[in-house]
């Protein structure tokens, strides 16, 4: 096996999450930029076999296109990996053309969910792109690496002599913990912060699969629906080599839901408690999967913010999402987290086919009902592969170029059965100064910043949270 050369990139097409079933701009979200993990994982395997990789996140590091070409041109990459999205793959796949305009042999492989749902429209638009992996990426680019025949790959769709072929999908790994922990020495970390406090956050992937069947998410499609889990041991181990290597005590916990086994959570806080690491950490949950005993455990383990989907605060929107949780769940999930000292943080969604602006309202009442820590009203987009697309494109319910569209949360691309497009827009407006510009959750906002820098970045995300409204209603 000949060593290549990897050039994995986040394109310069702007700040996204990028994550498989979450793929939507930063632009005026209260969360900031994770780091590229998934580029991270594949750089590990890469390397586990020999091969020389470097990892750029363009849009953290504020370069351009012209970064990208320097850095074909120095680093002489032989596979050039780009992390797409949906919405911004068009202007991603630019790379593809100008690594092939400077070495018309290296391989071009793109990664995301959107490669994962439309394999083959990807590679039919753009005719210099080579691979398109389709699911879980780690063992799909270690086959890729070690120059295995592509048509015994499985997991890809690939071009070869003109034409384009399908491979088998490969099965979800199975064993986690086989997976070497991600290249974080690839990776500037002093580029991805906590939001509140700007101290150097990293990501933690602790499983993969969702069981729950919610009709507008990727992960089942993505991830499967069974739930995977790492042992709770090789979680902690990596938790403390990103203390111990890199000095980073926050974290983020990548998971479609954190807290669906019980057991395994509090056997991972337990890890932590004996190891006397001294983190902080969030982590992703839902209403119906938690209770006092996880709480009290995540907690000591040094959870400080629990965030939950709540979507809608109507019972039938809920129902006919396929959410799986009632009203009552939510109320007691806050109840709770509020009890043991834990911040919150909520996503609300609206726009779904069957909301009025009754219905959105009651949302918004909900929101103020439950009175989270942080929060953010979300517009749903139709990803392909999902119930929700087929219920909108079935109904011509989706605007026209909307793929063709980067993709944010301040503006609708979809219309539901009652409302347009624009009407959505402007109750998402609205959303600013029925929920963020109370006087009551201002004074509450401020009352927990325990520190100047934290009132800082409160204050800017305040302002460009509005700007980014002004400037979706025009």
């Amino acid at each position: 096996m000949k060593p290549c050369r990897a050039l994995l990139i986040v394109p310069p097409t702007g700040l996204f999450y990028r994550d498989d079933r979450c793929q939507v701009s930063l632009h005026g979200v209260s969360n900031a930029p994770r780091a590229p993990l998934d580029l991270a994982y594949m750089s590990a395997v890469l390397e586990q076999d020999g091969h020389v990789c470097k990892i750029r996140d363009y849009p953290v590091e504020d370069d351009r296109w012209q970064a990208v070409e320097e850095d074909i041109r120095t680093f002489s990459p032989t596979l050039l990996i780009i992390y797409t999205t949906i919405t911004s793959f068009k202007e991603d796949l630019r790379a593809c053309t100008m690594a092939r305009e400077i070495n018309p042999d290296i391989i071009t492989i793109a990664k995301g969910g959107d490669t994962t749902m439309r394999p083959v429209e990807r590679l039919d638009w753009c005719e210099q792109l080579d691979i398109a992996i389709v699911g879980e990426p780690e063992w799909t680019i270690r086959d890729i690496g070690r120059d295995i025949d592509w048509k015994d790959i499985t997991g890809i769709c690939y071009r070869k002599k003109g034409r384009i072929y399908e491979n088998p999908p490969r099965p979800f790994i199975d064993d986690l913990d086989a997976i070497p922990f991600p290249s974080r020495h690839l990776i500037d970390q002093s580029k991805y912060m906590r939001p509140d406090t700007g101290e150097i956050q990293t990501t933690i992937q602790t499983g993969r699969g969702c069981p729950a069947q919610c009709i507008y998410c990727l992960s089942s499609m993505v991830s499967g629906t069974r739930l995977r889990l790492r042992s709770p041991e090789n979680v902690v181990d990596e938790l403390e080599h990103c203390v111990r290597d890199y000095g980073i005590r926050d974290f983020f916990f990548r998971a479609d839901t954190f807290s669906w086994d019980k057991e395994w959570v509090i056997e991972v806080c337990k890890e932590i408690i004996s190891r006397k690491l001294a983190i902080q950490w969030v982590a992703n949950n839902r209403v119906s999967q938690i209770d006092e005993e996880r709480l009290i455990w995540m907690k000591k383990a040094g959870c400080w913010l629990v965030s939950f989907g709540i979507e809608s605060g109507n019972q039938h929107i809920l129902d006919l999402t396929n959410k799986g949780i009632t009203l009552e769940q939510s109320r007691e999930a806050l109840r709770l987290a509020k009890k043991h000292g834990l911040k919150t943080f909520l996503t609300f969604m609206i726009g779904m086919p069957w909301e009025t602006r009754e219905t959105v309202m009651r949302t918004f009442d909900f929101a103020r009902e439950l009175d989270g820590d942080y929060f953010e009203i979300i517009l749903p987009f139709p990803f392909p592969g999902t119930k929700y697309y087929e219920i909108a494109k079935r109904d011509g319910l989706i605007v026209d170029g909307v793929y063709d569209t980067v993709y944010d949360h301040f503006r609708s691309y979809v219309r539901t059965y009652h409302l347009s497009a624009d009407e959505l827009t402007e109750l998402k407006k609205k959303s600013f100064w029925y929920l963020y510009a109370r006087p009551r959750y201002v004074k509450k906002i401020i009352s927990q910043c325990d520190s100047p820098r934290a009132f800082r970045n409160y204050l800017s995300f305040g302002f460009s949270k509005m700007k980014a409204h002004f400037a979706a209603s025009r």
